[in-house]
């Protein structure tokens, strides 16, 4: 059993990834999509009434994971690779519990494009306030965790490719079988 972080910023193609991994037959989560796992809290660590996309609503708020919700999310596993696409205001705080991270690297230019594309599913980083605050995040975010020693994988290129590039990445863990 092993859990795999599998981060970036918004519009890097976390959640996308997951489905690809989970039409391969992989065991993959998307974080944003569980509130039970993720949502926004206030200043006071209160579960947020409302959302707003301004910048003083965003830079009051955090989008954070729930410690326990994701032990046992991990631990319900079982013998095969979880693979955890996310990330969360507090990820590095949880970063023990995962075996293996890797970051989905993308430049602002891409970030930007697919956070405008039509198709997405999630509208976070649309509004100005939120585009202007993920353009500043981007190279700390990528910084931070590639000083944690994750595995960088080029986001940019085709989805085939991204995902053969993370199963490649992780294959040196015991129980991951073949995803291809």
């Amino acid at each position: 059993m092993g859990a795999v972080l599998i981060t970036g910023v918004s519009g890097s193609g976390k959640s996308t990834l997951a489905r690809v991994l989970a039409a391969r037959g992989a065991r993959a989560v998307d974080a944003d999509e569980d509130p039970s796992l993720t949502w926004w809290v206030d200043a006071d660590g209160n579960p947020a009434a409302t959302f707003g996309t301004d910048t003083e609503w965003l830079l009051s708020h955090r989008w954070l994971w729930n410690a326990a919700r994701m032990d046992a999310l991990i631990a319900a596993a079982g013998p095969e690779t979880l693979f955890v696409c996310g990330n969360a205001s507090n990820d590095l705080d949880l970063w023990d519990r995962f075996d293996q991270a890797i970051l989905l690297v993308v430049d602002e230019r891409t970030m930007l494009e697919r956070l405008d594309d039509p198709r997405r599913d999630n509208d976070y980083g649309t509004m100005p306030d939120e585009r202007a605050l993920l353009c500043q995040w981007l190279p700390g975010f990528h910084e931070e965790r590639l000083a944690r020693g994750a595995v960088p994988v080029d986001a940019t290129l085709p989805l085939a490719e991204v995902a053969a590039a993370v199963l490649a990445a992780v294959r040196p863990l015991s129980g991951v079988r073949s995803y291809e």
